[in-house]
């Protein structure tokens, strides 16, 4: 009887040991320590070492996202682009490609690679290009981590900010998020490739609802509910178009696929009955959203495409071994694991399009 009470008692406390463990920035995982200093001061050294009278919310590094990244760089979301979780690794927005083609140059800038989360630490500086967010209100100035994500936590996908939040702090004020949070399931925050939550065909987020109109909390005017614009359409059912995506399976097999296997990971979909591993194709009521051409924090391709979307041919994306900036390991990791059967894969736009018949080959 006392051994029984005993085994009792320790599986308790392993459960509420592993609840703990497993809180999301919730008294677990990121205590407010692991974030903040009260006098910025241990061991008789500032622990803000570039701020060393302190910053104003009392964090351990200069700014929101140079903190976050203390712990969250190693997880692939800042790791020389060997980060392959969709979100996607913020090193290729510190990338730049030049080359010369036809006797004209060319360039793949690093601000048009992801979103310029702002991090002196890791050489992220403000975007030079654009003052706002496209389509939007929101001062780049201010792009963080935290604009995005709650750092105190909430119940929502990924903690993103939604109409039932407090929204990111944008100078003195905060700004006003009017759409929920998308309805999603994700794998592990540990995105580094070989991790558990690489992305791969098998093994991805599940985008259920509500993505596109998230984004549209900040990118008003380029979301499909705009009327003044001509936009991608997003958040509708796909229709005939599921048919196309699922009968495709490269630029030389247009009809040859199947739905029970058509899934890819590089152009996903919303769909509501389907799970992280799933690898079928869509039904006519999944719906195409933002994410679907998309990656949320960056990708090696401009306007954070999942891929380069300026080249005919899947085989000439940039970055290219002739390029300026090029290297070795950029070119390996630019489209994850992903492979391509064959070498006159077009623009993947064709998965729903299926534009490439009697085209010329590579």
């Amino acid at each position: 009887m006392r051994i029984a009470k005993f085994m009792a008692l320790g599986i308790l406390i392993s459960m509420l040991a592993a609840g703990s463990a497993l809180a999301f920035h919730d008294g677990g995982v990121a205590e407010c320590a692991g974030c903040h200093t009260m006098h910025n001061l241990q061991d008789g050294a500032p622990v803000d070492t570039v701020n060393v009278t302190g910053n104003q919310y009392l964090l351990k590094a200069d700014g929101a996202t140079d903190t976050c990244l203390m712990c969250h760089a190693a997880y692939g979301q800042m790791n020389g682009g060997l980060g392959y979780g969709p979100g996607g690794d913020f090193y290729w927005v510190t990338k730049t490609y030049t080359w010369s083609s036809h006797g004209h140059g060319y360039s793949s800038e690093g601000d048009s690679h992801g979103h310029n989360v702002i991090s002196p630490a890791y050489g992220i500086a403000v975007d030079a290009t654009l003052d706002v967010a496209p389509g939007g209100t929101f001062d780049s100035d201010y792009l963080g981590c935290t604009s995005c994500h709650d750092p105190h936590g909430n119940q929502n996908f990924r903690i993103l900010y939604a109409s039932n939040t407090d929204g990111p702090i944008t100078g003195s004020t905060r700004y006003d998020f009017d759409e929920a949070a998308p309805v999603a399931v994700g794998n592990s925050r540990r995105t580094n490739k070989g991790d558990s939550g690489a992305e791969a065909n098998d093994n991805h987020t599940l985008y259920i609802s509500g993505m596109a109109d998230w984004c549209a909390n900040c990118h008003i005017n380029i979301h499909s509910g705009n009327t003044t614009n001509t936009v991608h359409e997003t958040g509708v059912a796909l229709g005939t178009y599921a048919d196309a995506y699922n009968q495709y399976v490269d630029s030389d097999d247009l009809t040859g696929g199947s739905q029970a296997s058509a899934y890819w990971g590089l152009v996903p979909f919303e769909s509501v009955d389907a799970d992280t591993s799933m690898l079928r194709g869509p039904d006519s009521n999944d719906q195409v959203t933002c994410i679907t051409c998309h990656r949320s924090h960056a990708s090696a391709f401009p306007d954070i495409a999942r891929w380069d979307m300026t080249e005919t041919f899947i085989a000439d994306s940039h970055p290219q071994p002739t390029d300026v900036g090029y290297t070795a390991a950029d070119g390996a990791n630019m489209y994850y694991d992903y492979t391509f059967t064959t070498v006159n894969q077009r623009s993947l736009c064709n998965k729903c399009h299926a534009k490439d018949a009697y085209d010329a080959p590579y």
